[in-house]
């Protein structure tokens, strides 16, 4: 299988910086047998020097570890992998806001996913998701470490209760809240024409699941479903920083081969926009 992969990134209509980073990496040599893929999302907390510091460092780690572990004979489990990047961002980012105190609070979510031999292993800590579409069905895959996911999952409180708490907006894991963070992990079996979606809350919060399946539904390469999706969350809110990750999969040589060249920040919203 090829993986045709895009990102894209934009500051949003209201927010004057991006707190959000994102990663696309090949992690081999992209000749022969299949090597694996790294997808990673990050989405800062903390102001906007903090957020983006914490959500730039956490990318960097990720990008710096996995590529050593896909270099390493014989590889290491990657569920193992994605654990150990999770806890030394975490100790980074805690440290490095301990040690500065304009820095002080910030953190970032992290959803990251290792596509090999048609098989995605998925690590999040935070709000930021993956999402996986199959034959037009959108499916999410990780599970929202926030108050109001959890006020949910629980089922002790009415949905207008759930809305009008002071508490809807809090996150309950984050990477630099603490010295260590607990991650979930996920596992995933992909076959051909399926897509995975990592995305911040900023992307999937003013979209429906079918707003978002949408966005595939006349569209098969990543670069044209990810401005798609950011374009439709910015007209119907916008009101924060939005990041979407896309990869597919593909039988042979995809129309696109994918490329770090093709990620995309965009730090303002264009003139003449409503």
């Amino acid at each position: 299988m090829i993986i045709d992969a895009f990102g894209l990134s934009d500051v949003g209509r209201v927010r004057e910086a991006n707190e959000d980073n994102f990663i696309l990496l090949n992690l081999g040599r992209p000749a022969g047998k299949a090597t694996p893929f790294l997808l990673a999302v990050a989405d800062g907390i903390g102001g906007h020097a903090g957020g983006a510091v914490a959500s730039g460092l956490a990318i960097d780690i990720v990008k710096e570890d996995m590529a050593a572990w896909a270099a390493a004979l014989p590889r290491p489990d990657v569920r193992a992998a994605l654990g150990a990047v999770i806890q030394r961002a975490n100790r980074a980012i805690f440290e490095k806001a301990a040690s500065e105190s304009a820095l002080l609070g910030m953190g970032t979510t992290l959803v990251a996913a290792v596509i090999e031999d048609c098989r995605a292993t998925i690590a999040n800590v935070g709000d930021s998701r993956a999402y996986h579409l199959r034959d037009g069905k959108l499916r999410q895959i990780t599970l929202d470490h926030s108050w109001i996911a959890e006020q949910r999952r629980r089922n002790l409180l009415s949905e207008a209760e759930i809305q009008n708490s002071p508490f809807k907006s809090m996150i309950t894991r984050s990477l630099g809240f603490q010295e260590a963070v607990e991650a979930d992990f996920f596992d995933l079996d992909l076959a051909e024409e399926d897509y995975l979606l990592c995305c911040t809350d900023g992307l999937y919060g003013p979209l429906s699941e079918k707003k978002i399946v949408k966005a595939f539904k006349h569209h098969r390469q990543a670069k044209d479903i990810c401005p798609i999706l950011i374009r439709t969350a910015k007209e119907t809110r916008g009101d924060d920083n939005l990041t979407a990750v896309v990869a597919g999969l593909r039988d042979g040589q995809p129309d696109v081969k994918p490329s770090l060249s093709d990620t995309v920040r965009l730090e303002a919203w264009p003139k003449g926009k409503a």
